[in-house]
């Protein structure tokens, strides 16, 4: 494993092929595609920082979790802590291409015993090559500072809040060890047997998509710090979240996978049919905006917006390159169409999941040329739905990779 200090002063670890082959191996005890994933991040984060942490800063370095094998908490936690002699760290993973800001989810801030000292950023490249730890925040900052989503029950602090030196960090951890980095947390309360089972049973149901958010913080928060109610949330081979797309993904499908053997829908063309003369500008915004360390596969396809006044149509871009461990990352970009220098102001684009959860939006301005979603990961057998919305009227298009 090598490491560097870039400017400034993030710490980059890259992580060894036999690691990432471990992490991932591991992951697949858990239920879906989304928390193998998670899964597997936090895993390469986990050992890649402890490893190096033990090397040159605190030998006696632990994992936080003494539960055998990996935790149960990732099928629907990010996030995993680490033990430097008496302060715990908390280490936040995120595929996000930029670093505005971090995303703390509550359970590791408002549950006792899970809190930590400090929460580090922490950057995943697609691939799972490298980790890049950009800033850290103690808990009472971050208590103070974060704003509290109460839908995603995470805490969200702009970057600028965050010390983005980690010579920083260690010469606070060195010179500061007995100083309380932690705000006053009050005690969850105790949950009765009655109540437990009660909650066991609803989340049993197989309609509780987000178990997490199904039932009151404190109740699951009750139930984390259980290391026996913690098993039971999951177990694998028998966690009962539902493990199939929900009615919209029977409907017609995109199957990617095939895209990668160069068989195509019709309704998919290559972007020289639409392109023809700007196809040097479209393959520059490719190649400049796409993240992608190889030529992609790109098709496109022309999308009516059903407009029954100065007819509004545009052209959606997928494009996709197959990486490590069954993963494939995609671009998806919306360009005008019929001759139109500009797409419709306001018009949307939007990444929905297999559950229909927005994972990511983006809004056409005035006299946008072209517009993107964030380059995404996704595996094999995993649904997504793209939707493009102007005004009252949107269509989708669903995809299986």
């Amino acid at each position: 494993m090598t490491s560097a200090f870039t400017e400034p002063q993030e710490l980059l670890l890259e992580i060894s092929p036999s690691l990432q082959t471990s992490s991932w191996q591991e992951s697949q005890v858990y239920a879906t595609p989304s928390s193998r994933w998670r899964a597997y991040m936090n895993q390469i984060c986990l050992h890649g920082f402890l490893n190096w942490v033990k090397a040159e800063y605190v030998p006696e370095a632990s994992i936080w979790y003494s539960s055998p094998g990996i935790p149960a908490f990732w099928e629907f936690v990010n996030g995993t802590a680490i033990l430097l002699k008496e302060k715990r760290v908390v280490l936040i993973p995120s595929e996000a291409i930029d670093d505005t800001e971090l995303e703390v989810p509550q359970e590791w801030v408002d549950i006792p015993s899970w809190a930590a000292d400090y929460y580090l950023a922490v950057q995943v490249t697609p691939d799972g090559e490298s980790v890049k730890f950009w800033g850290y925040i103690t808990h009472t900052e971050l208590k103070s500072l974060a704003d509290y989503d109460q839908v995603d029950r995470t805490y969200c602090i702009d970057a600028r809040h965050l010390i983005k030196d980690l010579n920083a960090f260690w010469m606070t951890y060195q010179f500061c060890g007995t100083e309380e980095m932690k705000t006053a947390i009050a005690p969850l309360p105790e949950l009765s047997t009655a109540e437990v089972e009660y909650v066991q049973q609803m989340l049993s149901n197989s309609s509780v998509t987000f178990p997490r958010l199904a039932v009151p913080f404190t109740t699951w928060g009750m139930l984390l710090e259980n290391e026996q109610w913690r098993q039971w949330l999951y177990q694998p081979g028998q966690r009962y979240l539902p493990r199939t797309a929900p009615t919209q993904f029977s409907q017609v499908q995109v199957n990617l996978s095939r895209w990668l053997e160069q068989i195509y829908d019709a309704s998919w063309q290559a972007i020289e049919t639409f392109f023809e003369q700007n196809s040097s500008n479209l393959a520059f915004n490719f190649r400049s905006s796409s993240g992608l360390n190889a030529t992609p596969i790109k098709r496109a396809k022309l999308i009516d917006l059903g407009m029954e006044i100065d007819a509004q149509k545009v052209i959606l871009l997928v494009a996709l390159i197959t990486k490590a461990n069954q993963q494939v990352s995609i671009r998806i970009q919306l360009y005008p169409a019929c001759n139109q220098p500009y797409l419709p102001a306001n018009i949307k684009l939007v990444l929905l999941s297999d559950q229909e959860g927005i994972i990511q939006q983006v809004q056409a301005r005035v006299q946008d040329i072209y517009m993107q979603l964030k380059l995404f990961n996704g595996e094999v057998g995993e649904c997504f739905s793209i939707q493009v919305a102007l005004n009252n009227y949107q269509i989708t298009e669903n995809f299986m990779i």
